[in-house]
């Protein structure tokens, strides 16, 4: 009977013994599974789903052979390596990444200006060639001035011009002024105005969230005076809204056009120029005086001329006092003494 005993423990044992090899074997499965599904280094929640059902372990293979590396991958297949790729990129696994409205931004936004100054032979043909610059560019002349200025007593016309262009044609617009004729001044700057543009952003995001959370608690809001206090909020939420947005909309508009002033002007006349160092010429001199003592006599002669149409209206009450005190004198002189026989 002890031995039948001692058979029957065996017998126990040895049937401990396979299940426990079983269920290594089986747990070395699944684990070799669990491993063909996740890539090392990322959780197992970051699988993604195709459309509204999750991908099911069957659709990506435990190892393909190196045949099937050319073969096209499966629908669910692709989307699954392409979410675990997205899922282990570094963009993804920080938690204040910026929104796509701010990654959108991928140039720097620039204002770009440029002062030009250019003495031309013909001004009216040079201010259509500096029109027709800023159409071909993409833009047009938002200010324009042309005058007559006095240089060494002779009238000569000036232009200045002030072109908007597209930022992408400012050197090309640029290079074609130049052409115009000889460049005499030339000076170009520049802003850059992203950082500003991306914290508007930000603000902008912000103040739209508080002010739907405004609206919730007003629909909410039961008393007058919690409305009330709810309304003045929201007034005051809308109007840094609205500056901010118009900022933006200011910067949008300064950075996708570059601003061009252009200032035209018309050689100097060949005998404009002093001489340096020349003989003095008297005649020039007492030509010089004569002609300041014209101006002179003609300022004399302006001002007597203004004070006596100002005054005629003294005229008759001076001309009846003139009367009047020679008759008064008249009548005071004595008669003279008769002369002795």
């Amino acid at each position: 009977m002890l031995v039948h005993h001692i058979r029957k423990m065996r017998r126990s044992r040895a049937r401990i013994a396979a299940l426990g090899v079983l269920i290594v074997v089986l747990g070395a499965v699944a684990c070799t599974a669990t491993g063909t599904l996740v890539q090392p280094g990322a959780p197992a929640a970051t699988l993604p789903a195709v459309g509204s059902k999750p991908v099911q372990p069957a659709a990506i293979p435990a190892a393909a052979p190196p045949a099937a590396l050319s073969a096209p991958a499966a629908p669910g297949a692709a989307a699954a390596v392409d979410a675990q790729r997205s899922a282990a990129s570094p963009s993804s696994a920080q938690p204040n990444a910026l929104p796509d409205t701010s990654a959108q931004i991928l140039d720097r936004m620039v204002i770009r200006t440029a002062q030009l100054s250019v003495e031309v032979q013909d001004m009216e043909q040079s201010l259509a060639q500096a029109r027709a610059i800023a159409s071909r560019n993409g833009g047009f002349v938002s200010a324009s001035n042309t005058h007559l200025e006095k240089v060494n007593d002779q009238d000569r016309m000036v232009a200045d011009l002030t072109l908007q262009v597209r930022s992408q044609s400012a050197d090309a617009a640029l290079s074609d002024l130049r052409a115009l004729g000889k460049v005499t001044s030339e000076t170009s700057g520049s802003q850059d105005v992203t950082e500003e543009y991306v914290d508007l952003d930000s603000n902008l995001r912000n103040l739209q969230a508080s002010e739907a959370a405004i609206l919730k608690l007003l629909d909410r809001a039961s008393q007058i005076q919690d409305v009330l206090a709810l309304q003045r909020e929201l007034s005051n939420v809308r109007a840094q809204i609205e500056r901010i947005q118009g900022r933006k909309t200011y910067l949008e508009r300064r950075t996708d056009m570059a601003t061009i002033t252009l200032a035209l002007r018309l050689p100097p006349l060949a005998g404009s120029q002093p001489t340096l160092g020349g003989a003095w010429d008297p005649v020039a001199v007492a030509l010089r005086g004569w002609q300041a003592s014209l101006a002179v006599l003609r300022g004399v002669a302006e001002v007597l001329i203004v004070a006596v149409a100002f005054s005629w209206w003294l005229v008759p009450l001076a001309a009846a006092g003139v009367y009047f005190w020679l008759r008064h004198r008249r009548s005071t002189v004595a008669p003279p003494a008769p002369a002795e026989v």
